[in-house]
């Protein structure tokens, strides 16, 4: 980083770096912390809607919410989110023993995020809330059931220095290669639910999803020995899992004590993500042991602990990872004309997310890296640390109604603030750890037989320096005091597969400063007879 550091010539070094070849930090976990509300209704007041969404996309906010339709009702929902990231990592190129090129010295270049989601449009990525609800003509009072399907509001996707080709002579390599390179990954959300008004004052609703993830992450990773962070000594994983089964609950309620006054409240579980699939590896040139090239094949099925059957081009892997449980709480007061419709609202929520029960990623790569044959080690289970704390938010909104020509008006607007997930010094470009301040408005117009809905906003999350410049040196240099070491890391380190997890040495690379930040379109139409 700010200083070079000696290469050390091990045997142990060069095989721990050969084991590199195949873990990888693989952000799954819709990219980043989710943003609030679902659908344009909900997300047009900056999540605070606990206690107001009565449409079919109360599937995914608050299922209580389903008791208020009658008849049958279909609504289509979509936020488009743009994310922008850019990463200016502090410090320098290192200087690398025996070799001359041209960026060692040189300050690390910024990074920015670039990617075109696969369901998007341009840089936005396309959010649903698609659902029916019916009170099934009445059969039994109170009864509405509903069946849909949603994501949550976050964007999943990558592309930091995607196209860099490992040991180009000509280009620096990236630095934010050691977190994220480029990902693709999807948690969608096919559910049912049920809501039953038990009286005119009270609602209960619950909903069960059978969800379903796609993965696909690239990055790169390294060994005890690449303290200089050669591309030599790198190796770039890619990796491609799925998860085809992910049972989630949620509850709701809403008690209404006066026609002015409402309370809502929804709790959802834990979404557990346990994605399996295959990955392959690009080695350095560096990766050799006494001048023989490592290589990284299956390991024995009876050694398998991800799955049997793993080739040395498609190797098994098992990624565990999770969306934390949540709960929200929230009141609104209620303005009505004669008629008693109601004209205005306003709406305040609080929530809580429990992302440190939610924080690491548990990889297992079924790989045996090997210098000759039965000759190696086996790669060891990798935990990609995060060190999220729970997160905590305060949403504002409200909505004002008026009859316009043939239909009905609504305009509606909301704010909100979270709290940060990632401690000090811990946040990283794989996953968005920031605190946000959330503003956004949107409109309804509402005919007979339709209703239409338009509205936007922005994430603004302040710029943020991090870090410790941690240059760890291979003894018998004298230690770095920034540099703890094991359990007592001051920030995400290189991913080293081959040690344990608790006592990987440390190097950080997210020292500098990120600049982030996201922008919404909401738009939504819905049907009822």
């Amino acid at each position: 980083m700010t200083q070079s550091r000696p290469r050390r010539r091990s045997h142990l070094g060069a095989l721990v770096t050969a084991g590199g070849l195949l873990a990888a930090p693989l952000a799954a976990r819709a990219g980043g912390l989710v943003l609030p509300g679902n659908g344009p209704v909900s997300t047009g007041r900056a999540g605070a809607a606990v206690a107001s969404v009565d449409d079919p996309s109360a599937i995914a906010t608050n299922p209580a919410g389903l008791a208020a339709i009658r008849g049958t009702m279909i609504h289509i929902g979509l936020a488009l989110i743009d994310y922008h990231l850019t990463v200016d990592r502090a410090g320098t190129y290192d200087d690398v023993p025996d070799r001359t090129d041209p960026w060692e010295g040189q300050p690390y270049a910024p990074v920015s995020d670039t990617s075109t989601p696969a369901i998007g449009l341009g840089s936005y990525q396309i959010v649903p809330v698609i659902s029916v609800a019916s009170d099934l003509g009445g059969k039994v009072k109170g009864l509405t059931v509903a069946a849909g399907v949603y994501a949550p509001n976050a964007y999943p996707t990558r592309s930091m220095g995607a196209d860099y080709v490992l040991e180009d002579p000509a280009v620096a390599p990236p630095p934010t290669r050691y977190d994220i390179v480029e990902q693709k990954a999807a948690v969608v959300l096919p559910s049912v639910a049920v809501a039953y008004r038990v009286n005119p004052q009270i609602d209960l609703g619950a909903r069960f999803s059978a969800g379903f993830a796609n993965v696909e992450a690239t990055t790169y990773v390294w060994g005890l020995d690449n303290f200089e962070e050669w591309t030599g000594r790198d190796s770039r994983f890619h990796v491609e899992t799925k998860d085809n089964f992910i049972p989630a609950f949620g509850l709701g309620a809403r008690y209404r004590p006066a026609p002015s006054f409402e309370l809502g409240a929804a709790w959802s579980s834990a979404i557990n993500v346990g994605a399996r699939g295959v990955g392959s590896a690009q080695s350095g040139s560096g990766n050799q042991f006494n001048n023989i090239p490592v290589t990284v094949v299956a390991i024995p099925d009876e050694r398998a602990a991800c799955a049997k059957g793993g080739t040395a081009e498609a190797l098994k892997a098992c990624v565990d990872f999770a969306l934390p449980m949540q709960a929200t709480i929230g009141g609104r007061w209620i303005q009505r004309d004669d008629l008693g419709r109601q004209t205005l609202d306003i709406e305040l929520d609080a929530a809580w997310e429990r992302w440190s029960a939610a924080s690491d990623y548990d990889i297992r790569i079924d790989g045996f890296a090997q210098v000759t044959p039965g000759i190696g080690f086996d790669l060891q289970p990798t935990v990609i640390r995060h060190q999220f704390k729970d997160t905590y938010a305060v949403r504002l909104g409200g909505s004002w109604q008026r009859d316009v020509g043939p239909g009905r008006l609504t305009l509606r607007a909301g704010t909100g603030y979270d709290t940060k997930a990632a401690e000090t010094n811990w946040e990283r470009a794989d996953i968005d750890g920031a605190a946000r301040f959330t503003v956004a408005a949107g409109a309804s117009y509402r005919l007979d037989r339709w209703r239409f809905d338009l509205g936007g906003g922005a994430v603004i999350e302040p710029s943020r320096e991090q870090g410790t410049l941690c240059n760890s040196q291979p003894a018998p240099a004298p230690a770095d005091p920034n540099c703890a070491g094991g359990t007592n890391t001051t920030g995400p380190d290189p991913v080293q597969p081959l040690k344990d997890p608790t006592g990987q040495t440390q190097s950080p690379f997210a020292a500098g400063t990120l600049e982030s930040g996201y922008a919404m379109i909401l738009l939504g139409a819905s049907t009822w007879f």
